[in-house]
């Protein structure tokens, strides 16, 4: 008896040693000239990378560290393993090392448009110089096209962010299509090249809010919640969101499928009233100035013409 408790407690001692002690998630730092402000964290996505989105100043100094303010020998830089290693690059790897000398990445030009991908499992360091996207499309089984290849459903480019869509129309099982719960966003009106994907297979839409650019596998997004939805893709910073804004009408020529419209007032509607909630127009653009607009908005899932 004894016995089998002294192996019982080696068994759970040895467990414990495996496990080892919590680990916190790790975090890093853009730092030097280049980097406007001199420092800024990045931001973590799934698969243990770390991404830079934003503006770089040519022949500013540009490392990355693993502590907001080094202290002591826990800080951590990333060492390019070639001389002069340039930010926009293909994957190249890196070490961590503890002194910050050789550890800078060379910035060629000054532009708001630097991605840089870090991946710590592979130990390597992506960068580009992002092309802003001329299209973005939605496409599946819930969209009224199903999968057919140059019917997909448009987003609408925002006016003041070239790299930010909007897409406002109904999701909802549709048994008539392949994969009939669930979609994706094409950057074409076709299957290839540029396709964004969630990290996990159906992925509910609502609580995304981040998105894989490309990728081997084909993970789609799936409707949990039946009705209209607004969407909004940022496809420089590669994250999504989606706002639930009712349900649909059974019977509708409205391509919104809200068929229940309110009649106000133009100069009757308070500003309050006007700031109290999110509103769209009818291509499903945020109106972030609706003081005397004129025309039909969708509000918490209702039409409102405002007159």
């Amino acid at each position: 008896m004894e016995n089998g408790r002294c192996v019982l407690m080696l068994l759970l001692v040895w467990i414990f040693a495996s496990a080892g002690p919590t680990k916190a998630q790790d975090r890093y730092w853009a730092v030097g000239t280049a980097v406007p402000g001199g420092i800024q964290e990045l931001t973590a996505f799934p698969g243990n990378k770390f991404k830079y989105t934003g503006r770089l100043i040519e022949g500013g100094t540009l490392r990355f560290r693993n502590m907001e303010v080094p202290k002591g020998i826990s800080v951590r830089y990333l060492k390019p393993t070639y001389e002069n290693a340039y930010a926009v690059t293909g994957a190249i790897p890196f070490t961590m090392v503890r002194d910050s000398s050789g550890c800078e990445w060379v910035v060629p030009l000054t532009e708001d448009i630097y991605r840089i991908t870090i991946d710590m499992t592979a130990k390597t360091l992506t960068g580009e110089l992002f092309r802003p996207w001329n299209e973005l499309f939605i496409v599946g089984g819930a969209t009224e096209c199903g999968w057919v290849t140059y019917t997909f459903l448009p987003f609408t480019r925002d006016e003041n962010e070239v790299c930010t869509w909007d897409w406002t129309g109904e999701l909802r099982e549709r048994p008539e299509f392949g994969e009939p719960r669930r979609f994706k966003f094409n950057g074409q009106n076709a299957w290839d090249p540029k396709v964004l994907h969630p990290f996990t297979q159906d992925e509910d839409i609502l609580g995304s809010t981040q998105l894989l650019t490309g990728g081997s596998g084909d993970n789609k997004w799936s409707v949990r919640q039946e009705g209209i939805y607004h969407i909004r893709v940022d496809v420089f910073r590669e994250t999504v969101q989606a706002e639930y804004l009712g349900p649909a009408a059974t019977q509708t020529d409205d391509p919104t499928g809200i068929d229940e419209t309110f009649s106000v007032p133009s100069q009757g509607h308070s500003d309050a009233d006007m700031n109290s909630n999110v509103w769209y127009d009818l291509s499903g653009r945020r109106i972030t100035n609706a003081k005397g607009a004129k025309g039909i908005f969708i509000t918490e899932g209702k039409k409102i013409l405002l007159r």
